[in-house]
Protein backbone atom coordinates (compact mmCIF):
# COMPACT_ATOMS: atom_id res chain seq x y z
CA UNK A 1 0.00 0.00 0.00
CA UNK A 2 1.46 3.31 -0.67
CA UNK A 3 1.90 6.25 2.02
CA UNK A 4 -1.07 8.58 1.86
CA UNK A 5 -1.03 12.15 2.83
CA UNK A 6 -2.75 12.66 6.03
CA UNK A 7 -6.19 12.63 5.19
CA UNK A 8 -8.99 11.94 8.61
CA UNK A 9 -11.99 9.76 6.96
CA UNK A 10 -14.44 7.14 9.27
CA UNK A 11 -14.41 3.66 7.98
CA UNK A 12 -17.23 2.04 7.93
CA UNK A 13 -18.38 -0.82 10.08
CA UNK A 14 -19.44 -3.67 8.49
CA UNK A 15 -22.90 -3.87 9.19
CA UNK A 16 -25.91 -2.57 8.20
CA UNK A 17 -26.11 1.42 7.08
CA UNK A 18 -29.03 1.58 8.97
CA UNK A 19 -27.45 0.47 11.83
CA UNK A 20 -24.22 2.18 11.39
CA UNK A 21 -26.78 5.22 11.25
CA UNK A 22 -28.49 4.49 14.86
CA UNK A 23 -24.99 4.23 16.13
CA UNK A 24 -23.88 7.09 14.87
CA UNK A 25 -26.96 9.77 15.01
CA UNK A 26 -29.10 8.41 18.35
CA UNK A 27 -25.86 6.89 20.19
CA UNK A 28 -28.32 4.18 21.75
CA UNK A 29 -26.20 1.18 21.91
CA UNK A 30 -29.21 -1.46 23.32
CA UNK A 31 -30.99 -0.59 19.99
CA UNK A 32 -27.63 -1.00 17.63
CA UNK A 33 -27.17 -4.46 19.65
CA UNK A 34 -30.69 -5.46 18.65
CA UNK A 35 -30.28 -4.41 15.00
CA UNK A 36 -26.88 -6.58 15.08
CA UNK A 37 -28.33 -9.07 16.26
CA UNK A 38 -31.45 -9.16 14.27
CA UNK A 39 -29.27 -9.00 10.90
CA UNK A 40 -26.77 -11.62 12.08
CA UNK A 41 -28.61 -14.41 14.15
CA UNK A 42 -29.51 -17.85 12.16
CA UNK A 43 -32.31 -19.72 13.29
CA UNK A 44 -30.30 -22.70 15.31
CA UNK A 45 -26.61 -23.87 15.80
CA UNK A 46 -23.99 -22.45 18.47
CA UNK A 47 -22.78 -20.00 15.35
CA UNK A 48 -23.48 -17.78 13.40
CA UNK A 49 -22.56 -18.23 10.09
CA UNK A 50 -23.89 -15.57 8.23
CA UNK A 51 -21.40 -13.18 7.29
CA UNK A 52 -18.47 -15.39 8.85
CA UNK A 53 -19.91 -14.06 12.32
CA UNK A 54 -19.24 -17.12 15.32
CA UNK A 55 -21.04 -16.89 18.25
CA UNK A 56 -18.72 -18.19 21.25
CA UNK A 57 -20.78 -18.80 24.03
CA UNK A 58 -18.15 -18.70 26.96
CA UNK A 59 -21.12 -18.58 29.81
CA UNK A 60 -23.01 -21.26 28.44
CA UNK A 61 -19.96 -23.32 27.61
CA UNK A 62 -18.38 -22.08 31.27
CA UNK A 63 -21.93 -23.57 33.32
CA UNK A 64 -21.92 -27.11 31.56
CA UNK A 65 -20.76 -30.35 33.71
CA UNK A 66 -18.56 -31.48 30.85
CA UNK A 67 -15.07 -30.71 31.42
CA UNK A 68 -12.39 -30.05 28.33
CA UNK A 69 -9.11 -32.15 27.12
CA UNK A 70 -6.11 -31.47 25.09
CA UNK A 71 -6.62 -34.41 22.80
CA UNK A 72 -9.49 -32.33 21.53
CA UNK A 73 -7.76 -30.04 19.80
CA UNK A 74 -3.73 -30.92 20.50
CA UNK A 75 -2.79 -33.57 17.45
CA UNK A 76 -0.43 -36.14 18.54
CA UNK A 77 2.01 -35.56 21.06
CA UNK A 78 3.29 -32.17 23.56
CA UNK A 79 6.71 -31.21 23.55
CA UNK A 80 8.32 -30.14 26.68
CA UNK A 81 11.24 -27.61 26.77
CA UNK A 82 12.61 -26.74 29.91
CA UNK A 83 14.61 -23.21 29.33
CA UNK A 84 18.27 -22.87 30.26
CA UNK A 85 18.21 -21.18 33.88
CA UNK A 86 21.14 -18.83 35.44
CA UNK A 87 20.71 -16.04 37.47
CA UNK A 88 21.60 -13.83 34.36
CA UNK A 89 18.69 -14.22 32.94
CA UNK A 90 15.97 -15.46 35.01
CA UNK A 91 12.50 -14.81 34.27
CA UNK A 92 10.44 -12.92 36.19
CA UNK A 93 6.56 -14.35 36.88
CA UNK A 94 3.77 -14.35 34.27
CA UNK A 95 6.01 -14.16 31.31
CA UNK A 96 4.62 -13.91 27.51
CA UNK A 97 5.74 -16.99 25.50
CA UNK A 98 6.09 -17.24 21.55
CA UNK A 99 8.01 -19.97 19.26
CA UNK A 100 8.31 -19.49 16.05
CA UNK A 101 10.34 -22.43 14.22
CA UNK A 102 14.24 -21.61 15.36
CA UNK A 103 13.47 -19.39 18.86
CA UNK A 104 11.15 -19.13 21.64
CA UNK A 105 10.67 -15.52 22.72
CA UNK A 106 9.83 -14.64 26.15
CA UNK A 107 9.11 -11.72 27.49
CA UNK A 108 8.50 -10.63 31.08
CA UNK A 109 8.41 -7.40 33.21
CA UNK A 110 11.98 -5.43 32.13
CA UNK A 111 12.95 -8.73 29.74
CA UNK A 112 12.60 -10.05 26.59
CA UNK A 113 15.14 -13.35 26.33
CA UNK A 114 15.77 -15.45 23.57
CA UNK A 115 16.18 -19.00 23.74
CA UNK A 116 16.54 -21.90 21.07
CA UNK A 117 13.43 -23.71 20.05
CA UNK A 118 14.66 -27.12 20.40
CA UNK A 119 17.28 -27.13 23.31
CA UNK A 120 16.07 -24.12 25.41
CA UNK A 121 19.35 -22.68 25.84
CA UNK A 122 19.74 -19.19 26.37
CA UNK A 123 20.90 -17.13 23.07
CA UNK A 124 20.54 -13.67 23.90
CA UNK A 125 18.34 -10.96 25.14
CA UNK A 126 16.02 -8.55 22.99
CA UNK A 127 17.16 -4.86 23.49
CA UNK A 128 17.38 -3.44 27.04
CA UNK A 129 15.00 -1.76 29.36
CA UNK A 130 16.83 1.94 30.17
CA UNK A 131 16.17 5.40 29.26
CA UNK A 132 18.59 5.70 26.82
CA UNK A 133 19.16 5.62 22.83
CA UNK A 134 18.16 2.20 22.40
CA UNK A 135 16.33 1.39 25.36
CA UNK A 136 12.31 0.97 26.47
CA UNK A 137 10.22 1.41 29.20
CA UNK A 138 8.27 -1.39 29.48
CA UNK A 139 7.31 -4.61 27.65
CA UNK A 140 3.74 -4.34 26.41
CA UNK A 141 0.78 -7.09 26.39
CA UNK A 142 -1.27 -5.61 23.54
CA UNK A 143 0.43 -6.93 20.73
CA UNK A 144 4.45 -7.89 21.89
CA UNK A 145 5.41 -9.80 18.65
CA UNK A 146 4.88 -9.46 15.02
CA UNK A 147 5.25 -12.69 14.04
CA UNK A 148 5.25 -11.74 10.14
CA UNK A 149 7.99 -9.70 10.66
CA UNK A 150 9.63 -11.21 13.45
CA UNK A 151 10.06 -7.72 15.70
CA UNK A 152 9.22 -7.26 19.19
CA UNK A 153 7.42 -4.05 20.67
CA UNK A 154 7.69 -2.54 23.78
CA UNK A 155 6.64 0.97 25.07
CA UNK A 156 8.61 4.02 24.95
CA UNK A 157 9.76 6.79 27.64
CA UNK A 158 7.38 9.18 25.42
CA UNK A 159 4.04 7.96 26.27
CA UNK A 160 2.97 8.30 22.47
CA UNK A 161 6.41 6.25 21.33
CA UNK A 162 6.82 2.12 20.94
CA UNK A 163 10.03 0.69 20.15
CA UNK A 164 10.71 -2.22 17.80
CA UNK A 165 13.71 -4.71 17.76
CA UNK A 166 14.10 -7.85 15.92
CA UNK A 167 15.08 -10.68 16.60
CA UNK A 168 18.81 -9.83 16.29
CA UNK A 169 18.37 -7.98 19.57
CA UNK A 170 19.18 -4.54 18.74
CA UNK A 171 17.09 -1.18 18.39
CA UNK A 172 15.29 -0.83 15.13
CA UNK A 173 13.37 2.29 15.26
CA UNK A 174 10.65 4.13 17.32
CA UNK A 175 7.17 5.04 16.14
CA UNK A 176 5.15 7.74 17.55
CA UNK A 177 1.15 7.58 17.43
CA UNK A 178 0.23 11.30 17.90
CA UNK A 179 -2.99 11.75 19.15
CA UNK A 180 -5.27 14.91 18.69
CA UNK A 181 -6.40 16.82 21.98
CA UNK A 182 -8.94 18.74 22.34
CA UNK A 183 -8.12 21.72 23.81
CA UNK A 184 -11.24 23.21 25.62
CA UNK A 185 -11.87 19.53 27.15
CA UNK A 186 -8.09 19.59 28.42
CA UNK A 187 -8.80 23.05 29.96
CA UNK A 188 -12.10 21.66 31.78
CA UNK A 189 -9.91 18.42 32.86
CA UNK A 190 -11.68 16.10 30.64
CA UNK A 191 -9.67 13.21 29.50
CA UNK A 192 -7.98 13.93 25.51
CA UNK A 193 -7.66 11.36 22.98
CA UNK A 194 -5.23 8.38 24.94
CA UNK A 195 -3.42 5.97 22.63
CA UNK A 196 -1.88 3.08 24.20
CA UNK A 197 -0.94 0.72 22.23
CA UNK A 198 -0.24 -0.05 18.74
CA UNK A 199 0.53 -2.95 15.87
CA UNK A 200 1.33 -2.88 12.13
CA UNK A 201 -1.58 -3.08 9.82
CA UNK A 202 0.92 -3.39 6.89
CA UNK A 203 4.39 -2.94 5.86
CA UNK A 204 3.72 0.81 6.03
CA UNK A 205 1.00 1.27 7.88
CA UNK A 206 -0.33 1.11 11.93
CA UNK A 207 -3.52 1.05 13.57
CA UNK A 208 -3.69 2.46 17.51
CA UNK A 209 -6.06 1.64 20.38
CA UNK A 210 -7.55 4.95 21.77
CA UNK A 211 -8.44 4.15 25.39
CA UNK A 212 -12.42 5.54 25.80
CA UNK A 213 -11.93 6.09 29.37
CA UNK A 214 -14.32 8.20 29.66
CA UNK A 215 -17.28 7.23 27.42
CA UNK A 216 -16.48 10.28 24.87
CA UNK A 217 -14.13 9.34 22.75
CA UNK A 218 -15.21 9.84 18.89
CA UNK A 219 -12.47 6.95 17.71
CA UNK A 220 -11.93 3.48 18.66
CA UNK A 221 -9.02 3.07 16.25
CA UNK A 222 -6.75 5.37 14.20
CA UNK A 223 -4.98 4.21 11.61
CA UNK A 224 -1.68 6.22 10.49
CA UNK A 225 1.67 5.64 8.15
CA UNK A 226 5.23 5.81 9.20
CA UNK A 227 4.98 9.68 8.69
CA UNK A 228 2.47 10.02 11.14
CA UNK A 229 -0.43 10.95 8.82
CA UNK A 230 -3.46 9.83 9.57
CA UNK A 231 -5.03 7.45 7.22
CA UNK A 232 -8.31 6.57 8.34
CA UNK A 233 -10.63 6.84 11.70
CA UNK A 234 -12.54 4.03 13.08
CA UNK A 235 -15.21 5.67 14.77
CA UNK A 236 -16.39 4.88 18.66
CA UNK A 237 -19.92 4.14 19.10
CA UNK A 238 -20.07 3.12 22.65
CA UNK A 239 -21.15 5.76 24.87
CA UNK A 240 -21.34 6.32 28.84
CA UNK A 241 -21.69 8.86 31.57
CA UNK A 242 -18.30 9.00 33.70
CA UNK A 243 -17.72 11.16 36.45
CA UNK A 244 -13.88 10.69 37.54
CA UNK A 245 -14.92 11.61 41.31
CA UNK A 246 -17.73 8.79 41.09
CA UNK A 247 -16.05 6.59 38.98
CA UNK A 248 -12.38 6.42 39.91
CA UNK A 249 -9.15 5.59 37.00
CA UNK A 250 -8.67 2.03 36.26
CA UNK A 251 -5.46 1.00 34.59
CA UNK A 252 -5.35 -2.43 32.81
CA UNK A 253 -1.90 -4.13 31.77
CA UNK A 254 -4.08 -3.86 28.19
CA UNK A 255 -7.37 -1.77 26.60
CA UNK A 256 -7.39 -3.70 23.43
CA UNK A 257 -5.48 -6.90 22.27
CA UNK A 258 -4.26 -7.26 18.42
CA UNK A 259 -3.22 -10.84 17.07
CA UNK A 260 -2.23 -11.93 13.66
CA UNK A 261 -4.17 -15.06 11.77
CA UNK A 262 -2.78 -15.48 8.10
CA UNK A 263 -1.57 -12.03 7.65
CA UNK A 264 -5.01 -10.41 8.70
CA UNK A 265 -4.47 -8.22 12.01
CA UNK A 266 -7.41 -9.03 14.37
CA UNK A 267 -8.86 -6.60 17.21
CA UNK A 268 -10.81 -7.24 20.33
CA UNK A 269 -11.35 -3.75 22.90
CA UNK A 270 -11.42 -4.88 26.30
CA UNK A 271 -15.03 -3.96 27.68
CA UNK A 272 -16.65 -5.20 24.40
CA UNK A 273 -17.59 -8.21 23.05
CA UNK A 274 -16.80 -8.49 19.72
CA UNK A 275 -13.29 -9.23 17.79
CA UNK A 276 -12.82 -7.65 14.77
CA UNK A 277 -10.98 -8.24 11.30
CA UNK A 278 -9.09 -5.31 10.48
CA UNK A 279 -8.48 -3.87 6.92
CA UNK A 280 -7.56 -0.41 6.09
CA UNK A 281 -11.07 0.00 4.89
CA UNK A 282 -13.27 -1.29 7.72
CA UNK A 283 -13.79 -3.61 11.11
CA UNK A 284 -15.39 -6.75 9.94
CA UNK A 285 -16.90 -8.17 13.02
CA UNK A 286 -15.76 -12.13 13.71
CA UNK A 287 -16.35 -13.12 16.74
CA UNK A 288 -19.16 -12.28 18.97
CA UNK A 289 -18.13 -13.16 22.94
CA UNK A 290 -20.71 -14.51 25.27
CA UNK A 291 -19.34 -13.90 28.36
CA UNK A 292 -22.24 -12.26 30.62
CA UNK A 293 -23.65 -9.22 31.25
CA UNK A 294 -21.30 -6.85 29.14
CA UNK A 295 -24.03 -4.74 27.17
CA UNK A 296 -23.08 -1.94 29.46
CA UNK A 297 -19.74 -2.80 30.15
CA UNK A 298 -16.98 0.07 31.06
CA UNK A 299 -13.87 0.34 32.15
CA UNK A 300 -15.28 1.81 35.65
CA UNK A 301 -16.37 -2.04 36.59
CA UNK A 302 -12.93 -2.76 38.20
CA UNK A 303 -13.18 0.11 40.24
CA UNK A 304 -13.14 -1.10 43.82
CA UNK A 305 -15.97 -0.29 44.53
CA UNK A 306 -18.27 -1.79 42.33
CA UNK A 307 -18.83 -5.24 43.79
CA UNK A 308 -19.75 -8.32 41.73
CA UNK A 309 -19.59 -7.96 38.16
CA UNK A 310 -21.30 -10.45 36.12
CA UNK A 311 -19.82 -11.24 33.40
CA UNK A 312 -15.84 -13.07 32.49
CA UNK A 313 -13.10 -10.37 31.90
CA UNK A 314 -10.94 -12.00 28.77
CA UNK A 315 -7.13 -11.43 30.00
CA UNK A 316 -6.04 -13.43 26.52
CA UNK A 317 -7.22 -14.29 23.36
CA UNK A 318 -5.65 -15.27 19.73
CA UNK A 319 -6.48 -17.84 16.91
CA UNK A 320 -5.51 -20.53 15.10
CA UNK A 321 -6.57 -21.78 11.47
CA UNK A 322 -9.37 -23.95 13.62
CA UNK A 323 -9.68 -22.47 16.76
CA UNK A 324 -10.43 -19.25 18.92
CA UNK A 325 -8.48 -19.47 22.03
CA UNK A 326 -8.85 -17.52 25.43
CA UNK A 327 -8.00 -16.80 28.70
CA UNK A 328 -10.75 -15.82 30.96
CA UNK A 329 -11.47 -14.84 34.96
CA UNK A 330 -14.09 -15.52 36.94
CA UNK A 331 -17.27 -13.23 37.55
CA UNK A 332 -16.34 -11.85 41.63
CA UNK A 333 -15.83 -8.54 42.92
CA UNK A 334 -13.50 -6.71 40.85
CA UNK A 335 -12.85 -9.80 39.22
CA UNK A 336 -11.16 -11.22 41.84
CA UNK A 337 -12.46 -14.74 41.04
CA UNK A 338 -10.01 -17.96 39.36
CA UNK A 339 -8.28 -18.12 35.24
CA UNK A 340 -9.68 -20.75 33.13
CA UNK A 341 -9.00 -21.20 30.11
CA UNK A 342 -10.99 -22.67 26.81
CA UNK A 343 -11.34 -22.64 23.09
CA UNK A 344 -14.01 -22.42 20.46
CA UNK A 345 -13.82 -24.60 17.67
CA UNK A 346 -14.88 -23.05 13.78
CA UNK A 347 -15.26 -26.56 11.99
CA UNK A 348 -18.10 -27.59 14.29
CA UNK A 349 -19.26 -23.87 16.06
CA UNK A 350 -18.42 -25.18 20.12
CA UNK A 351 -16.89 -23.64 22.84
CA UNK A 352 -15.08 -25.37 25.37
CA UNK A 353 -14.48 -24.23 28.70
CA UNK A 354 -12.22 -26.27 31.28
CA UNK A 355 -13.40 -26.33 34.95
CA UNK A 356 -9.79 -26.47 36.86
CA UNK A 357 -7.92 -23.55 37.21
CA UNK A 358 -4.91 -25.76 36.83
CA UNK A 359 -5.23 -25.43 32.97
CA UNK A 360 -6.64 -27.81 30.52
CA UNK A 361 -6.57 -31.34 31.18
CA UNK A 362 -3.70 -33.38 29.75
CA UNK A 363 -4.87 -36.74 28.47
CA UNK A 364 -2.23 -36.22 25.75
CA UNK A 365 0.27 -37.90 28.23
CA UNK A 366 -1.19 -37.11 31.48
CA UNK A 367 1.08 -34.65 32.74
CA UNK A 368 0.45 -31.35 33.70
CA UNK A 369 -2.65 -29.54 32.96
CA UNK A 370 -1.39 -27.02 29.87
CA UNK A 371 -2.18 -23.33 29.88
CA UNK A 372 -2.80 -21.79 25.99
CA UNK A 373 -0.42 -18.56 25.61
CA UNK A 374 -0.15 -18.24 21.91
CA UNK A 375 -0.61 -20.13 18.78
CA UNK A 376 1.99 -19.47 15.30
CA UNK A 377 1.98 -19.93 11.54
CA UNK A 378 3.21 -23.10 12.27
CA UNK A 379 0.12 -24.48 13.23
CA UNK A 380 0.93 -25.22 17.22
CA UNK A 381 -0.19 -24.21 20.25
CA UNK A 382 2.04 -23.30 22.77
CA UNK A 383 1.93 -23.41 26.55
CA UNK A 384 4.59 -22.97 29.80
CA UNK A 385 4.33 -24.14 33.51
CA UNK A 386 6.70 -22.60 36.41
CA UNK A 387 9.34 -24.75 37.48
CA UNK A 388 7.79 -25.12 40.80
CA UNK A 389 4.26 -26.56 39.17
CA UNK A 390 6.56 -29.42 37.23
CA UNK A 391 8.50 -30.14 40.96
CA UNK A 392 5.21 -30.02 42.81
CA UNK A 393 3.53 -32.30 40.29
CA UNK A 394 6.24 -35.01 40.51
CA UNK A 395 5.68 -35.07 44.25
CA UNK A 396 2.20 -35.16 44.67
CA UNK A 397 2.11 -37.53 41.65
CA UNK A 398 4.72 -40.43 42.29
CA UNK A 399 2.59 -43.00 40.46
CA UNK A 400 2.21 -41.50 37.43
CA UNK A 401 5.66 -40.39 37.28
CA UNK A 402 7.03 -43.49 36.77
CA UNK A 403 4.25 -43.88 33.87
CA UNK A 404 5.90 -40.82 32.17
CA UNK A 405 7.88 -41.38 29.36
CA UNK A 406 11.80 -40.84 30.07
CA UNK A 407 12.71 -37.51 28.22
CA UNK A 408 9.65 -36.18 30.66
CA UNK A 409 10.88 -38.16 33.80
CA UNK A 410 14.11 -35.79 33.10
CA UNK A 411 11.96 -32.35 33.99
CA UNK A 412 12.05 -34.58 37.49
CA UNK A 413 15.51 -32.57 38.46
CA UNK A 414 14.05 -29.20 38.27
CA UNK A 415 14.99 -26.76 40.87
CA UNK A 416 11.19 -25.33 41.73
CA UNK A 417 13.18 -21.69 40.82
CA UNK A 418 14.30 -22.41 37.47
CA UNK A 419 13.02 -20.99 34.50
CA UNK A 420 9.53 -22.36 33.54
CA UNK A 421 8.96 -24.87 31.02
CA UNK A 422 7.56 -24.92 27.18
CA UNK A 423 4.99 -27.01 25.93
CA UNK A 424 4.21 -26.97 22.26
CA UNK A 425 1.93 -29.42 20.44
CA UNK A 426 0.52 -29.45 16.68
CA UNK A 427 -3.21 -28.22 16.52
CA UNK A 428 -5.65 -30.39 14.31
CA UNK A 429 -6.48 -28.59 11.24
Amino acid sequence: MKRETCKLCYARPAISSYSALLFGIGGNILMATLIVFLIYSCSSGDTKKEAGIYDVNILDAFNTNEDVSTSEFIDGTIEYIPLESKKEFFLDNAAQIFVTDLYIITLAKNQIYLFNRKTGKFIREIGHYGNDPGGYKRVVQAFPFDEKRKMIYTGGWDPKSYCRYPLSGEFAEKITAYSFDNKEDMSNGVFGEIITSIAPLNDTCFVGYVWNINGKQEAKLIAFNGNNHRIKIYPQYKRFDYDINRDGISVFSWNAKYYQLKDQLHFFERFTDTVFTVSIDTLQPKFVLHRGGTKNATATDFTKNKGNVGYFLIENIFESDRYLFFKIRSAKENFGGEFYYGFFDKANGRTEVSKNVAGINNDVDNFLPFRVQSANQYNEIIGSRDAYEVKLWFEENPEKATKLPPDLQKLKVLEETDNPVVMIAKLKR
